[in-house]
C-alpha cells in the first residue's frame, strides 16, 4: 500500500492526534510510514498541517499535485491545501474528506468545477455538529476519522483505526474518544 495524506486544520483541532492515529495503525499493519508536521500560529487558532506518507518512500514532505487524501479538520484550511491533491491517475481517483457544517465545504462553484474536472472524490461531514452533541468540541477530529474509514480511498478500515484510537488515547478519554469515532462511522 502507498499513500500520500495531508491532515489539515487548525490548532486545537487534534489535527496530530489523527496523525498519531493513523501513524499507528500503519505501524500496527508493518507498513513504513513518514510524518511531517508544519505550524503557523498554533497556539492562537493558525494553520497545523501534517503530512503523511504510509508505505516506500523517501522524504516525509508531499509535493503539491501528489496527494491521495485530504483530511481537513476545518473548511478554510481544507480550501487552502486542495492544491496537495492529485488528479485522478491510472484510474485511481484522490479523496478530499472535509469537516464541513453543511454538505457544501466548498461553496465556491468554480472550485467544486475544478475538483469534479480532477477527478477528485469529496465528503463532507458535521463532524463539529456531533462533537457538539456530545458536549466535547475537541472530538471533531475523532467523528471525521470514523467518517472517514467508510469512505473508498482512505487507507484504513475503521476496525484497524478503532484498535489504534484505544491504544494511544489515555485511560480517561478512551471510551469518550471511541464513540466519537463510533459517531462518526454512523454517518
Amino acid at each position: 500500500m502507498k499513500c500520500q495524506a495531508i491532515i489539515a486544520g487548525v490548532g486545537g483541532q487534534g489535527v496530530l492526534f489523527a496523525a498519531r492515529i493513523l501513524t499507528e495503525t500503519a505501524r500496527r499493519n508493518n507498513l513504513p510510514v513518514l510524518s511531517s508536521q508544519t505550524f503557523g500560529m498554533a497556539q492562537r487558532g493558525g494553520s497545523v498541517m501534517t503530512h503523511l506518507k504510509i508505505g516506500a518512500f523517501a522524504g516525509s514532505l508531499i509535493r503539491e499535485g501528489d496527494a491521495d487524501l485530504l483530511l481537513g479538520l476545518d473548511c478554510v484550511e481544507a480550501h487552502r491545501t486542495l492544491p496537495y491533491l492529485h488528479s485522478k491517475q491510472a484510474g485511481r481517483s484522490a479523496v478530499c474528506i472535509v469537516n464541513a457544517p453543511n454538505a457544501r465545504a466548498f461553496p465556491d462553484r468554480r472550485v467544486l468545477g475544478l475538483l469534479s474536472d480532477m477527478g477528485v472524490a469529496i465528503h463532507t461531514c458535521q463532524a463539529d455538529g456531533e462533537a457538539l452533541k456530545m458536549h466535547n468540541p475537541l472530538l471533531a477530529n475523532l467523528v471525521l476519522l470514523g467518517f472517514a474509514s467508510r469512505r473508498e480511498g482512505f487507507p484504513f478500515p475503521y476496525d484497524e483505526v478503532r484498535e489504534a484510537t484505544e491504544t494511544l488515547s489515555n485511560q480517561s478519554q478512551r471510551q469518550v474518544n471511541l464513540e466519537a469515532l463510533a459517531r462518526g462511522l454512523s454517518l
